[in-house]
This record gives C-alpha cells, structure tokens and sequence, in this order.
C-alpha cells in the first residue's frame, strides 16, 4: 500500500468511526429490537416480572401489518404525500413565475422574506399557526366571522379540519425550499426560447407549458421527490399540532406513540420504522428510475 493511501486512510478513519457509532449502530440496533419482544419491563433493564427479551422472528411486523390503526396511518400519510406536494409544487410554480416576472417590483425585499420560514424555529412557528387556527380566539376564525360565517370550522380538533390546517402549514414550511430550485431552475432557460416563442404567437400560459416548464422538468421533479419524502416523513408538525388526534394519520406518529404510548413497546416500535424505511426507500428509488434524475446525475 502506498504511503499517501495509507495517510489518507489514517486520516479519514476517525470521521469513518464517528459516522458508524452514531449513524450505522443504530441503524442495526433498531434492525435486532424489531425482531424481539423488546417492552416496558425487558428493555432496557429486565423487571423480576416482565417477560423475558427474546427473538421473536416476523411476529412484530406479522402484528403491525394486522393492525387496523397502522393501515389507518400508512393510507392517510399517503393521502397527506399526494396533497401536500400537490400544494408545495403549485404554490412553488406560480409563486417563482411571479418572482421572475419583469412587471415585479421590489424582489430583494421578496428575498429578504422567503427566508422567514427556514429563519424561524420549527416549534415557533406550529404554535404561532396553531394559535392563528384556534377556533375560539384564532385571527382566521375571526376573519371568517367577520365575513359573516356562522359555523365555523374547529382546526384544532375537527379530523378534517385540521388535516387542511396541516396541509396549510406544510406548504408555509416548504415554500421557501421550492421557491429556491424552481426560481434558480427558470432562470437557467435561455432567453432565446422564449423570445422565439412570442414572435411564433405563443401567449404567456402557452410559453410556460411549452417552453418553460419542459426545461425545468427534473428540476421540480427533484424538489417534488424531495419534499413528497419530507411529507411522508411527517412528524413534529402533527406532534406540535394536536398528537392525539393525528396518532392514526401518521406513520411515524404512529411509530413514536407505540413506542412511548400508554403502553411502550420497542420491539414494535423499530419494526414500524423499518417499515417505513423500507417503503420511503423504494417510492424514493421508483421516482428517480422514472424522473431518470441519475441520468442527470451521470451527464
């Protein structure tokens, strides 16, 4: 082995050490609780009266997989996925059009205030969107009693409400990310095109579907993978919002209170997780295959 190779192994070793005990340990740990009966008693210290921690093979996810309330959760995070992207993507096209359109003026100060949702801590803004969402004293439901609405909507704790409310808030949280990829990806479509296409006749909506958006096609494609993984991944927000309510409409809510519910158990818990994983893992591997965003990645 040359010197250098055996310096730059030498080197890189304790980053290398640092990135399996804190990212690859408990990975596998979690991979051998979901194949025991890991719970309150067991785990982590044996009680005289519990039972007994040992493999239980597929039992876990044979349990998971007939649980009504973990079909409820993986269906409505999905149904979550499907409009939460489908509003980020929307919002994030009409919000970068507007931003890059000449007839726009004052965008540094635009910029200034597209950062406010990354600027501001995750935890503060829920509890400032959930105090605009409150039914009784909530600037919204003022606003809508003021139009003249007589029964208005409870947010916090209506089921359909307050999936609306999250929906709401999700798209705050992701504008900003979307706005960056879609804004950087029109400003890369050579102003030649589109001057070609106005003396063809097109009108504006027809230079967008034609022209600009084939061009930024994997672009959005990328932002769309993305954040549908960080939609799918949905937890603090709902957890901030009303965890009671949502404990049945999130995977990994669901996943956190089985493991410190009413009655915790671990062993579940992690096989919830790989679960989730692993379905996370092909939709992500799926999407790019058919977006072809490798084929980018090679060029």
């Amino acid at each position: 082995m040359k010197k250098t190779t055996t310096i730059a192994l030498f080197l890189i070793l304790p980053g290398m050490a640092a990135f399996l005990f804190f990212n690859l340990w408990p990975i596998i740990y979690s991979i051998y609780l979901a194949f025991t009966n890991a719970q309150l008693g067991n785990f982590p210290v044996q009680a005289p009266d519990a039972p007994q921690l040992q493999f239980v093979g597929l039992e876990n996810f044979r349990w998971i997989l007939s649980d009504e309330t973990f079909r409820s959760a993986f269906l409505w995070t999905w149904i979550f996925v499907v409009t939460s992207v489908t509003l980020k993507v929307l919002a994030g096209i009409l919000l970068s059009l507007l931003y890059n359109s000449r007839y726009v003026k004052g965008k540094m100060v635009y910029r200034s205030l597209l950062i406010i949702p990354w600027a501001l801590p995750l935890l503060f803004s829920v509890t400032v969107w959930k105090f605009m969402f409150d039914p009784i004293f909530g600037p919204i439901n003022q606003m809508l009693k003021s139009l003249g609405v007589q029964t208005l909507p409870n947010w916090i704790n209506d089921p359909l409400w307050a999936f609306l409310a999250l929906n709401i808030i999700e798209v705050w949280l992701a504008y900003p990310f979307m706005i960056t990829v879609i804004t950087a990806a029109l400003q890369s479509v050579p102003d030649t095109l589109v001057e070609a296409a106005i003396i063809d006749g097109a009108n504006y909506w027809q230079r967008i579907r034609h022209v600009v958006l084939p061009i930024v096609g994997k672009p959005i494609a990328f932002a769309t993978i993305l954040t549908s993984a960080a939609s799918f991944q949905y937890f603090m927000v709902p957890y901030i919002y009303n965890a009671g309510l949502f404990e049945d409409k999130f995977i990994l809510l669901y996943g956190f209170r089985k493991a410190f519910g009413a009655s915790p158990h671990y062993g579940k818990a992690a096989a919830i997780m790989i679960i989730a994983t692993l379905v996370l893992a092909v939709y992500m591997y799926v999407n790019v295959r058919i977006t072809r965003l490798q084929e980018g990645a090679k060029g």
